[in-house]
């Protein structure tokens, strides 16, 4: 009876322990490994307070980074710190910490209260350098790519980012080793925006940034005025726009209009025209600009996605910069690995669930691009091994409703921006596209192909195959002093160069050799 009664009692007491130990272990273990932010401050600067305004003046002000104005400025304070309830390694680190910012570009960031043994160069970009590695981060287009550097326990830091363009919002993602990279509830309060509005002049100050008043400088009698009509890839379509408005702005006699039509689209369309623009016409590969309705309706550039295919004769190449592509996935595959042989297997239809290559019990959606497509030109060429793409089977890319019988669930898009949506939203599904458009969107994943990263260095070491170089394509030479060979010229500034590097492309231009062989095809 005693011992009955012993046992009873240790039972009375061990089962509580369990259940506290166990419900200890359930809240804590996924803090283990913790890296949380939040977004403290996301704010257009002519909503600051009203004391930073100088009395009602600042909308007939601008905003001058580098001498260079920024249009539709905006600033974002984010606040990141290891909140786990241990370190963080820097093997802990599976993928960077990555911060996008939808709809807007990064012009500059700096790095704030630093703690816990955290430093400025750990963080930052080497300064004025945008799209650079080292130490310190990496910008690229719309967004923040932190390095990995090991996080003690409570250690953190602020990012003021100084951004251009009409969007709102952050996303925050990356993965950690047993733990999670989580988005804390964002605080408002008047003492954080006028915190943010000093550092922000202190980020001015720093990057030689200043606030100026009048009509903007001279027109520089490199300008030439007139209207050109750009037309091609859908790829490098954002990024042209934005070349072409950085010129319009300092031109401002220049209408320039960029279409994206697919590369072969452009191409097809810059030869059509050759009858009526002459050899001074202009074709851009893959993405396009097209004049306005009201004035010369000929392609003059045609964007492609690699070099023009036989047939488009009288056309002439002018390599811009080097372009990589990533297969994407719905992040809710699990995979982030995939081996060339395996996506050939996708394609073929012998692989058709994700959990055939470790990952979660989905049926395979192949998201893929219109035969037109240069993007598509290359995945077939380097990935595929010079296979074709099977034909559709599907209108809603979920089921085989338009072909029953194919042995995959393949749907066609005709542009990037389409594709990445669709990839974005269907859980299992699969595409391909430019690796800058990709990062916009919360639940599209990059995959490692054969185990090397879509950035330049794999490239250049030969390891990572899906990339190819962008080419303007014109009809002829453009005659010297035209509009068409004045925008061609620009692609060599630094202006132009550093919108490329923002948005990961590598600009022929630059002095590295290995560059320079790769944009001539060595």
């Amino acid at each position: 009876m005693t011992s009955e009664f012993h046992l009873q009692l240790s039972m009375a007491i061990v089962v509580p322990i369990l259940i506290v130990a166990v419900a200890w272990l359930v809240v804590s273990v996924p803090r283990w490994r913790q890296v949380s932010w939040r977004d403290q401050v996301d704010t257009p600067l002519d909503l600051l307070p009203k004391e930073a305004r100088l009395t009602g003046a600042w909308a007939g002000w601008k905003v001058l980074v580098n001498q260079r104005e920024v249009a539709q400025p905006s600033l974002v304070l984010l606040r990141v710190r290891n909140s786990g309830l241990s370190a963080l390694r820097v093997t802990g680190i599976r993928r960077p910490v990555t911060f996008t910012f939808p709809g807007r570009d990064v012009v500059e960031y700096a790095v704030t209260e630093c703690r816990g043994g955290i430093t400025w160069d750990m963080v930052s970009p080497p300064f004025g350098a945008p799209g650079a590695g080292g130490p310190g981060g990496t910008v690229v287009g719309n967004r923040i790519i932190l390095p990995r550097f090991p996080m003690a326990r409570r250690s953190g830091f602020k990012l003021l980012v100084l951004l251009t363009g009409e969007g709102h919002g952050v996303l925050g993602k990356g993965r950690i080793r047993g733990g999670q990279v989580v988005h804390e509830t964002r605080r408002r309060s008047p003492r954080s925006r006028n915190l943010a509005f000093g550092t922000l002049l202190a980020l001015l100050i720093g990057a030689q940034a200043g606030v100026a008043l009048g009509e903007g400088p001279p027109i520089p009698s490199s300008c030439r005025s007139g209207q050109l009509s750009i037309q091609g890839s859908t790829a490098f379509q954002p990024v042209a726009q934005q070349v072409a408005k950085a010129y319009s702005g300092t031109c401002r006699d220049a209408d320039i209009a960029v279409t994206g039509t697919g590369s072969y689209n452009g191409l097809t369309a810059l030869s059509d025209s050759a009858t009526t623009s002459g050899p001074s016409g202009v074709a851009l590969g893959a993405a396009a600009v097209s004049a306005p309705s009201s004035g010369a309706g000929a392609v003059q550039i045609a964007m492609s996605d690699g070099s023009a295919p036989s047939g488009y004769h009288g056309l002439v190449g002018h390599p811009v910069a080097v372009i990589i592509f990533a297969v994407v996935v719905n992040r809710s595959t699990g995979v982030f690995n995939l081996t060339t042989e395996q996506i050939r297997d996708i394609f073929r239809g012998t692989i058709t669930n994700w959990r055939q290559v470790g990952g979660a019990n989905l049926p395979i959606s192949i998201v893929a691009r219109t035969s037109g497509s240069g993007t598509r030109h290359t995945f077939d060429t380097k990935v595929l091994g010079g296979a074709s793409e099977p034909p559709a089977s599907s209108f809603n890319c979920v089921t085989k409703n338009e072909v029953p019988s194919s042995p995959v669930i393949r749907c066609e898009e005709p542009d990037t921006g389409t594709l990445l949506d669709r990839v974005n939203s269907i859980p299992g599904a699969i595409g391909y596209a430019q690796i800058s458009d990709a990062a916009s969107f919360a639940n599209v994943e990059p995959v490692r192909l054969n185990a090397s990263d879509s950035n330049i260095g794999d490239v250049k070491a030969g390891k990572y195959p899906y990339w190819t170089v962008e080419y303007l394509y014109t009809n002829g030479t453009p005659t010297p002093g035209s509009l068409t060979a004045a925008f061609l010229a620009y692609f060599s500034t630094d202006n132009a160069q550093n919108l490329l590097l923002n948005a990961a492309y590598t600009p022929c231009g630059t002095a590295q050799p290995q560059v320079a062989a790769l944009c001539l095809g060595k």
